[in-house]
């Protein structure tokens, strides 16, 4: 720092002298090519901040934007925190690759993430990552777009000028389907200043902030990768990024929390302050929150026992038939289809029934903690009633059921509003063998909220 310091010296003139605005004086507007060696040197020395102002908000907004840095109030409990996950607005279809296709049939795709790898992507979808809530990808990719200013207006006697920085903030966040941790990386990027001297002058200082919601050690901070870094604007330019890593131990099993949960708010602090400008005093900003949940169980069997994912976000589960790999489950896919669009044409025939589901309505939640099968039973009672107690014939055919047995909206909730269909038993195995597929890689837990996109 002491460097920094000494080179500062005297760059008020500098910094003067290289102005592109105009200088505001007592009785009019200075262009800007005038001559500040007009203003004494000594009285440079003793020019004053008189204001100062410090901006950090999303991209896109402009003024008051939503709650900042850390949640208002008593600290939630773990009912309240699923539920703000299950009432969210923003949705996502994952993306895997092709299944594999052999001679035992249909079994899933491997998974993968589809991780958001580079700022420009994260800039790519700018809409949503500019936005309060930032751009959720999928459950375990994250990315906001922040937006800073630095200005502070000095005077000397009746001589007055603005000096100002400009710069962007960018947040890329990684969930784990193996670990309780979670990863983002900060860029900084995007530097404008009046003059090269105010880049050396500029300090910016990003901090991941975070918070414990359930636990209470829901954002250990891993030393090796620390959560805040202070440098010049001029040396964000040449080394634009740190990364930060959080973790979480999981709790003991119990009857409240049988996943293990954990949950944690984070969100950005910036702190600017420029050196050699009496009066001038830190200032500091925060970003809104997002939230990390954290589960550690042993009923998602393609990956991992031990997660964190990006939770305030509704997945949508795809059925894409018209990809070769995907006709496997074609007849379940139309089934699903017209239940949704067309409730009063399905089995059982009730007058103005609706059936949830679909990405634009009421979402399915899932039911793992089902011993009993209720949803199956009922259904089956429906395609007897349909087809005869001999609708299988032979194994030939199966009772297929939407929403499905492992939702808590299936037909065991009784109110009519399901649809059960006679459709050929490999299809509707591969149907559910994608299901449980799409749970485990998505990370689809007992009451966690979802829809179901079955179009082409």
């Amino acid at each position: 720092m002491k460097n920094h310091l000494t080179r500062s010296r005297g760059w008020i003139r500098v910094l003067l002298a290289g102005l592109i605005t105009s200088v505001t004086v007592a009785g009019g507007v200075l262009p800007a090519s005038a001559d500040p060696d007009s203003i004494p040197p000594d009285l440079l020395s003793k020019g004053t901040v008189v204001s100062s102002e410090l901006k950090f908000h999303p991209a896109n907004e402009v003024g008051v934007t939503a709650h900042t840095g850390m949640r208002p109030g008593p600290r939630p409990i773990l009912e309240q925190l699923r539920q703000e996950d299950r009432d969210a607005k923003a949705t996502y279809r994952s993306d895997y690759g092709p299944p594999q296709l052999t001679a035992q049939g249909w079994s899933p795709p491997p998974f993968e993430y589809d991780y958001i790898t580079t700022p420009d992507e994260c800039h790519e979808h700018a809409d949503a990552a500019g936005s309060d809530d930032g751009w959720i990808k999928n459950h375990y990719a994250f990315c906001r777009i922040m937006k800073g200013e630095k200005g502070d207006r000095i005077c000397v006697l009746n001589q007055c000028v603005t000096v100002k920085s400009t710069f962007r903030v960018t947040i890329l966040g990684f969930g784990s389907e193996r670990d309780r941790a979670v990863r983002f990386v900060t860029f900084v990027d995007d530097i404008v200043s009046n003059t090269p001297a105010l880049k050396e002058a500029t300090f910016l200082k990003l901090d991941l902030e975070c918070t414990a919601l359930v636990n209470g050690d829901e954002c250990t901070e891993d030393p090796r990768q620390p959560t805040d870094l202070e440098k010049s604007l001029a040396e964000w330019e040449r080394v634009p990024a740190y990364a930060t890593r959080f973790t979480s131990t999981a709790p003991a099993l119990t009857p409240e929390n049988p996943n293990r949960l954990g949950y944690m708010d984070f969100w950005s602090r910036a702190t600017a302050r420029v050196i050699g400008l009496p009066n001038s005093r830190p200032q500091t900003k925060d970003s809104p929150p997002q939230k990390v949940r954290y589960d550690t169980v042993n009923y998602l069997n393609l990956n991992g026992n031990n997660a964190a994912i990006f939770s305030r976000v509704k997945a949508v589960m795809h059925i894409p038939v018209s990809r070769p790999e995907f006709a496997a489950m074609t007849e379940s896919a139309a089934h699903y289809r017209l239940a949704q669009q067309s409730p009063q044409l399905t089995i059982p025939r009730i007058d103005g029934k609706t059936i949830p589901g679909a990405v634009n309505g009421e979402a399915l939640t899932r039911w793992y903690f089902n011993n009993t099968n209720q949803n199956r039973a009922e259904a089956v009672k429906a395609c007897v009633a349909e087809w005869g107690a001999g609708y299988a014939e032979g194994g030939k055919y199966q009772c297929d059921e939407y929403p499905f047995n492992t939702t808590h909206q299936g037909a065991a909730r009784g109110d009519g509003r399901f649809s059960v269909s006679r459709i050929s038993g490999p299809d509707n195995e591969a149907a559910g063998t994608w299901l449980g597929a799409w749970y485990s890689y998505d990370r689809i837990l007992d009451s966690d909220a979802f829809h179901v996109d079955p179009t082409p």
